[in-house]
């Protein structure tokens, strides 16, 4: 029978030696991690009590140390002295910090519409900016309040026609994409869409892939009458395949590193 002692299992909490007296990460002859502090005594923590690691940029880490955290899957954050990310090292992934487990823990987070908005608000500027700019047209505050607008006039100028259709038409393609990549990736579909009231992450990520939509269409040599827009776009986005992989891999990467900033 098991007692309450032999179903007790472990969890993993952050190692954060980014203040305070540390010196050096080593790893030990029985693979524990060695903590050097000045004026104190070192410290050894087995791996698997560690979910990640905050260092300062100044902590005097081993090849050996780093080569074990990388192996065991566990995330090493290296900050500046303002407490600003420097980088990371990531290693191989761990199921408890797969994007499904940390948006899980983000969602049931009371926080995460203040941490979201905040986050979509900012990629929306950032990648409607550089829009603007690869369509030449200028970023006045009112075309980065506006860029949907500001850019479908820039279109209209130059193509002398309306352009909304051939926009959607293009950005629903790459929302595909993007669905599916992001579905396997999460593989619990309600966490995409139902999870909280009014919560539709693949919509809100739709909306940023589409803004460079408008960059492929503004630089289109020739727009299609209407009975031909599926098929055109379809052939502009299998000729352009390799630039929408690179907009929607860093798209993920940003979100991934989003839900790591905050509930890694």
């Amino acid at each position: 029978m098991n007692t309450p002692a032999m179903q007790f299992h472990y969890q993993a909490r952050p190692l954060y030696l980014h203040k305070g007296s540390a010196q050096k990460l080593d790893l030990d002859a029985t693979r524990r991690l060695r903590i050097e502090r000045k004026d104190l005594p070192e410290r050894r923590i087995p791996l698997h009590h560690v979910s990640r690691i905050v260092c300062s940029s100044t902590l005097d880490i081993s090849s050996r140390a780093l080569m074990a955290c990388m192996q065991h899957g566990i995330p090493l954050a290296i900050v500046n002295s303002d407490g600003s990310t420097l980088g990371w090292c990531l290693g191989a992934r761990r199921k408890e910090t797969s994007m499904r487990q940390l948006l899980t823990h983000a969602l049931d987070d009371p926080n995460w519409p203040t941490h979201y908005e905040s986050w979509l608000e900012q990629q929306t500027l950032a990648i409607a900016v550089q829009a603007l700019l690869l369509c030449g047209v200028p970023a006045t505050a009112a075309a980065r309040h506006n860029p949907r607008t500001a850019l479908c006039n820039a279109h209209f100028q130059k193509h002398h026609q309306a352009c909304a259709h051939h926009v959607n038409a293009l950005a629903l393609l790459a929302q595909h994409e993007l669905a599916a990549l992001l579905a396997q990736e999460v593989s619990e579909p309600q966490l995409l869409a139902w999870h909280r009231p009014g919560l539709n992450l693949l919509a809100d990520l739709g909306q940023l892939l589409s803004l460079h939509a408008h960059t492929d269409l503004h630089h289109a040599p020739l727009l299609p009458t209407p009975d031909q827009l599926t098929p055109w776009a379809i052939r502009h986005y299998e000729r352009h395949t390799a630039h929408w992989q690179q907009r929607i891999g860093q798209l993920m990467y940003g979100f991934e590193q989003f839900l790591r900033t905050h509930w890694l």
